[in-house]
């Protein structure tokens, strides 16, 4: 599913816009015979270098086409030219030798046609798209969508030839082929971007990079609202430091309430408040228990109770839950040990167990 939705990104209006203005100048370009020819390369190189672009983004996890602009078509951008003659010396190698060899050549060519446009694509570099290492390492990189990218060129390839002999309006054949070619080109870009981690490659789009900015953006969230907490913690009190620490929790869950807990608690340890400190970590364990994530504050209640002796670093209900989770997590040692200082604490406040 994931490459059918690169392969459908040429649907898309702004794409569609440029393959009906391309039609359009290239039907009128070859009415005109002989004098339309010069146009027509112009038209053909643009294209190109729009596929491209589109590869570009397509691998950078940008998923609406651009629009076609000047910097596309300037005259540096040389990897379809690149691209062209590495094709043609290749089949044209093949044709010299002829016989079983030519076939190998050829059909060698043919396997690494996807893997020569991807390498173009991400480093525009001629020599490395001839570097047998590199393109070994795209393959294998690629994985199993190497397969799919040979396939979808042989189906795309057969197509664009089968269009170009099929009876009928021209401007229909120019504007399928024109749709087809920035479809190949758009999945290449696309198992690009599905395979990045396997091919080391750092789009600008992706959710790891997006989880890693909202982490951020979370990250200083939260300190703004530790330095709003720490106020009331200077005047000693201690009450009103746990409100906004509840309030920030009460919608954090899985591996963003962890991140929190650790960070907040960290936090508030270096304010050298012992009672804010543990108005914090009582917040904290709380919630990790109310969200089940009995492990993380076992662990973080080890450590408060280590940062700050005597304290009251849970409330009562807590500590006997996180005595009981270390029981049948094998921790027994561990649970006797918090279990003869909770009896110690009810009963220098006069509780009965």
């Amino acid at each position: 599913m994931g490459l059918l939705r690169h392969a459908l990104r040429p649907a898309r209006p702004a794409a569609l816009v440029l393959i009906a203005t391309l039609t359009v100048l290239l039907t009128l370009a070859q009415a005109a015979g002989m004098f339309g020819l010069p146009l027509s390369i112009i038209l053909l190189s643009w294209l190109f270098k729009y596929a491209y672009v589109l590869l570009d983004l397509s691998s950078e996890g940008i998923v609406e086409p651009p629009v076609l602009s000047v910097e596309m078509v300037n005259p540096f951008e040389q990897r379809p030219l690149m691209q062209l003659a590495i094709a043609a010396c290749g089949f044209g190698l093949a044709w010299w030798l002829g016989g079983a060899a030519g076939y190998a050549i050829a059909v060698l060519v043919l396997l690494l046609l996807p893997a020569t446009a991807a390498v173009l694509g991400v480093t525009g570099n001629a020599f490395e798209a001839l570097n047998p290492l590199t393109l070994a390492r795209v393959i294998r990189g690629l994985g199993p969508h190497y397969l799919l990218l040979f396939a979808a060129t042989l189906v795309y390839g057969a197509a664009i030839y089968g269009l170009a002999r099929l009876p009928g309006w021209d401007f229909l054949r120019i504007a399928a082929a024109q749709w087809l070619l920035l479809s190949l080109f758009s999945v290449i870009g696309g198992s690009i971007h599905e395979r990045r981690a396997e091919l080391g490659f750092e789009p600008r789009v992706s959710p790891e990079r997006t989880a890693d900015r909202e982490a951020r953006e979370r990250a200083k969230s939260r300190d703004r609202m530790l330095d709003d907490a720490f106020v009331p913690a200077r005047v000693h009190d201690p009450v009103r430091v746990a409100v906004p620490v509840r309030e920030w929790l009460a919608a954090a869950e899985g591996s963003v309430l962890a991140a929190d807990a650790r960070a907040i608690l960290a936090r508030a340890a270096a304010w050298n408040e012992r009672a804010a400190y543990g108005a914090v970590s009582r917040v904290v364990i709380a919630r990790l228990i109310a969200t089940r994530q009995l492990s993380l504050a076992l662990e973080l209640f080890d450590a408060a109770r280590g940062h700050a002796p005597g304290a009251a670093v849970a409330a009562d209900a807590d500590v006997r839950a996180l005595i009981a989770h270390a029981r049948v997590s094998g921790r027994r040692r561990f649970a006797e040990q918090l279990e003869a200082e909770a009896d110690a604490v009810a009963r220098s406040n006069g509780g009965v167990r």
